[in-house]
């Protein structure tokens, strides 16, 4: 558990916010973080919008029931809204920053494995004696198990001088494209299942402390039968119940959509990767990594590279 919450630190030191978007994972990272917010935003847009709606009903209502001064009233109103609006509104702030650095947690975590394989490529080769570490909760398990056969592979090959053909597993031999990885899609479900929860929670409390603040001041303001007045917000409870499960589905559908965004960002590169390495121990040697879309991993599957032009170079068989 150590190693999951080190990553966060990891990442901070590699962003470097005077590079911030220079490079192009940096702006994966970022823009990740954008669109967790983006979604906590919209949902708070939309029954922020509802409330509104209602909060305007009550006013018809309390302008119904022959309030003495409505443009006193409407001031008054929308005041006491208001007021009530900007007590929560450094809750919403900073519940909007957390959804964002949680966004850029779940980015530095998925751009971990390709990150690792790059740094050992660069430090492999002046070391031959460095040792290749998986991140215990690394996802794409296809490519960094796959990884730690293939630099064993590599590091062997360098002791005996030589590349020589290797048995590769049977499970790897009939993988023709992108898997289906569980294992990457389970890890960011905690993520992303209490993030939803939040949200949910979050927002609905907004929706309800609004709610009874608007109660509230009926009582205060209106002279109307008290049976009236419960009929009429008993109804809009129900109507809150309601908004309740909306949000809910809204935050579930939209973090849906957003991980499987993210797993279809990396899973096309992370059986590029894994191809690549499994074609290189079957003789291969000039088999590279040629990634077309993936930007943001770009640095790693250089540093890859690099470090196969230099095995070939100096351990493959000669013609």
């Amino acid at each position: 558990m150590t190693k999951v919450f080190s990553l966060p630190l990891k990442f901070w030191k590699d962003l470097n916010f005077r590079n911030a978007f220079k490079t192009a994972d940096s702006r994966f990272i970022l823009f990740t973080g954008f669109k967790f917010a983006s979604i906590s935003f919209a949902t708070l847009a939309i029954v922020g919008y509802q409330l509104y709606v209602n909060a305007r009903l009550n006013f018809y209502f309390f302008q119904a029931h022959g309030y003495s001064s409505i443009a006193e009233l409407k001031e008054a109103y929308f005041d006491h809204l208001l007021i009530n609006f900007s007590e929560i509104l450094p809750f919403i702030f900073f519940f909007i920053i957390a959804v964002f650095l949680v966004g850029l947690y779940v980015a530095a975590i998925i751009l971990r494995p390709f990150k690792n394989i790059g740094d050992y490529s660069v430090k492999v080769l002046d070391d031959p004696n460095t040792p290749y570490k998986v991140d215990e909760f690394a996802g794409h398990r296809l490519v960094t198990r796959f990884s730690e056969l293939f630099f064993d592979y590599l590091q062997t090959s360098r002791t005996n001088g030589k590349l020589e053909e290797r048995a590769i597993p049977p499970q790897y031999m009939g993988i023709h494209g992108p898997i289906f990885d569980g294992a990457f899609l389970f890890h960011f479900s905690f993520f992303i299942a209490i993030m939803t929860i939040v949200s949910i929670v979050a927002i609905m409390n907004i929706a309800f402390d609004i709610h009874e603040n608007t109660i509230q001041l009926a009582i205060e303001v209106l002279k109307a039968d008290p049976k009236v007045l419960s009929s009429f917000f008993s109804a809009q409870t129900h109507m809150l119940d309601e908004l309740w499960i909306i949000t809910a589905l809204l935050v579930c559908v939209l973090n849906l959509l957003l991980a499987l965004h993210l797993y279809k960002a990396v899973s096309g590169a992370a059986f590029g990767i894994f191809a690549t390495m499994r074609s290189f121990i079957k003789g291969n040697h000039s088999a590279r990594v040629h990634l077309v879309g993936y930007s943001y991993l770009r640095d790693s599957t250089r540093q890859l590279n690099k470090y196969l032009d230099w095995v070939q170079k100096n351990l493959a068989k000669k013609p």
